[in-house]
């Protein structure tokens, strides 16, 4: 009996199997036709052609992975088309399906802007409801503040104005550009001033500076508490060239002593920088006023540490000495403390910067300076002959700060390269990139239905997923061809903490991407330089806008002063021709080309001049000949260049060098 019936359930179960793998066939079969459905009727939806559309996307079963993107074509044709009984069908089950995805917002969106066209009263209802629900269960999206606004209007139609006041705020607070933040300032504009308190009127004064109506916004802040508007006030004065205004705005600002500021001392600080630049006082007397205003007060470390820029040598590293004691927690306490660390190593007193160092790593946590002065330790430690020592902070560079300059340098020690500025000309940008590789793996069900769109190409709707994942939205920032925001969005997240990213993710590949490389090869080979280096000058330059303008009008992806553009191609009248990447591109590796011509093939140097002009090198160069404490360590150039914009450049542009080497070039 046993036998029979194990012979039995071995039977059911072979069946079972088969009519798995024959459903599994008949899935991959099913697919491929739904996928090809799907294909044509976005081909006809591109081409407006709505109907034919609607038709294709309704073909595909409920049972197929692609139903999701379909049902949601389905209600967008049949809105487009205004049969808003099927689209209301449709997105009402989409919103059902799909509710925690971020595509729901919009289908709800759309569920109450047909009902508010309809009219009537159950339909103003039912309106409200849907944009209730946007506001409170997907406050986060763009269709939730949108929400906010058509709420305002229809309580303000209705007489209810004290609460669509709140809804009016609750929009220019979280979308002072939106389009509808005009709008709604109109309509506060018609309450009594006493009905506004002083966080909603800052609210409209912000709305009102980012739309450019910077008097408007000023008097709106008349009466509202100086120290919640400062900030602000300079804003609004320094757009309107107030000088007089500006000044004393900031000033008095400089004096206040805010226990607990609303504004971020990175906010402060650069307020107290734009003072000191656009004053009609000589720069050092406007960091006075700006030191003596705040002394005593909560900004002075900031304030103190401007002004060290503009006084003699000698007293700046007291007054940073004076910065990092006493102020320790200051945002600028890790640079004051850097200039004091680099005042004595370059005075020879290693045991007082092997002292500091070991201040700064207990106390600070800062990368910008901390790899910085964890290099420089470690070439004390090189000097008084601590070889193993200073090969263990070196590792502990490349590995705790892997994509930054100090680790490209740490490295090249590491492995005694006797040419630690020399990249390889002969190593080409192959082909390693494609926006088409990505995906996104989750078990989430959005995540899911995100990765059906990619599949199918439909890049239109993943907009609307608003998915709080900053690599996803740096991807899809480079598919719509915003190569810069998509660049810094990954380079930014990257940096939060970059040990803990791999070079070979695909991450890394958003950050240092490989746009324009048949260009750079082609012209980095003919003029005879690293394609590498160019890419990362490009990179550093631009983050690959070809329509970038500097301040100094510097044009397009390798940022060309048209002057020199000139120079380098006679034949050139229009300026806006450097917009074009070919040609900007061809002219600004032909312009490094000449500058090697200049500084006899040394790369680091043509790169300082690219930055800041071959007269500016060759000035430094002549100084440092002539100083009595002139040095062949070219790391103690680099750091001792006047401008930090210039000594900060070239870190970049090696660093990225160094990235894109990692990820590509092996």
């Amino acid at each position: 009996m046993n036998r029979k019936f194990f012979a039995s359930l071995t039977l059911v179960l072979l069946f079972v199997c088969l009519v798995l793998l024959v459903f599994k066939i008949f899935c991959s079969i099913s697919d491929a036709k739904t996928d090809k459905i799907y294909k044509q009727g976005f081909e006809f939806y591109k081409k407006a052609d709505y109907q034919n559309a609607y038709f294709n996307f309704k073909k595909i079963s409920f049972l197929s992975p692609y139903y999701g993107p379909a049902l949601y074509r389905q209600a967008t044709c049949a809105w487009v088309l205004k049969d808003y009984k099927t689209a209301s069908g449709k997105y009402a089950k989409f919103a059902k399906l799909y509710k925690n995805t971020g595509v729901a917002p919009e289908a709800i969106w759309k569920l109450a802007l047909m009902e508010l066209e309809l009219g009537g009263a159950s339909n103003t209802k039912r309106a409200k409801k849907h944009l209730q629900k946007l506001v409170e269960k997907y406050p986060e999206s763009d269709f939730a503040k949108a929400a906010s606004y058509k709420l305002g209007v229809l309580y303000y139609n209705s007489g209810d104005v004290s609460r669509a006041k709140n809804y009016f705020i609750e929009y220019i607070e979280y979308a002072p550009l939106g389009r509808y933040a005009l709008d709604c300032i109109n309509l506060l504009q018609n309450y009594d001033d006493k009905a506004l308190s002083f966080k909603d009127k800052i609210y409209i004064a912000n709305a009102l500076y980012e739309n450019g109506y910077y008097q408007r916004s000023l008097n709106i802040l008349a009466g509202v508490p100086f120290e919640k508007t400062w900030l602000l006030l300079m804003k609004n004065y320094d757009k309107l060239t107030d000088i007089e205004g500006f000044s004393s705005v900031v000033l008095k600002g400089a004096g206040l002593n805010l226990k607990h500021s609303a504004y971020s001392e990175k906010e402060i600080l650069d307020a107290l920088a734009l003072y000191i630049k656009k004053s009609n006082l000589p720069q050092k007397q406007a960091a006075y006023n700006l030191a003596y205003a705040a002394k005593g007060k909560e900004f002075y470390p900031l304030a103190l540490f401007l002004y060290s820029k503009y006084v003699d040598y000698e007293s700046s590293i007291k007054n940073y000495e004076k910065i990092y004691k006493d102020y320790p927690n200051s945002i600028v306490a890790p640079d004051a403390l850097w200039f004091v660390f680099w005042h004595n190593y370059k005075n020879n007193n290693y045991d007082e910067a092997l002292k500091l160092s070991k201040a700064f790593t207990n106390v600070y946590l800062d990368y910008n300076v901390q790899p910085k002065i964890m290099f420089w330790t470690a070439k004390i430690h090189i000097k008084m002959k601590h070889k193993k020592m200073a090969r263990s902070i070196l590792h502990n560079i490349t590995y705790n700060f892997p994509n930054s300059y100090y680790a490209y340098r740490a490295n090249t020690i590491l492995k005694a390269s006797k040419s630690a500025f020399k990249t390889d000309k002969n190593l080409k940008i192959k082909d390693r990139f494609s926006l088409d590789d990505f995906s996104f793996e989750s078990a989430n069900k959005e995540y899911r239905l995100l990765n059906k769109f990619i599949t199918l190409g439909d890049y239109d709707v993943i907009q609307n997923f608003k998915i709080n994942n900053v690599f996803l939205n740096s991807w899809l920032a480079a598919r719509s061809g915003r190569y810069s925001y998509s660049v810094l969005l990954a380079r930014d997240e990257i940096n939060k903490n970059p040990k803990e990213v791999s070079f070979s993710t695909q991450k890394y590949k958003l950050a240092y991407p490989l746009y324009y490389k048949d260009y750079i090869n082609k012209y980095a080979e003919r003029y005879g330089v690293s394609p590498y280096l160019m890419l990362s000058l490009m990179r550093e330059e631009s983050f690959f806008n070809n329509e970038a303008v500097s301040s100094t009008g510097a044009m397009g992806l390798m940022q060309l002063m048209p002057a020199t553009a000139k120079t380098m191609d006679y034949n050139l009248y229009d300026a806006k021709k450097l917009y074009e990447p070919e040609y900007n591109i061809s002219l600004g590796i032909k312009y490094f080309a000449h500058l090697m011509e200049i500084f006899n093939g040394n790369e680091a140097l043509c790169v300082l001049a690219y930055n800041s002009g071959p007269g500016s090198v060759k000035n430094w160069l002549s100084k440092l000949s002539e100083s009595n404490s002139g040095t062949k360590d070219f790391d103690e150039f680099v750091e001792n260049i006047p401008y930090s914009e210039t000594a900060n450049y070239i870190k970049k542009v090696y660093a990225s060098y160094w990235v894109y080497t990692n990820i590509y070039g092996k």
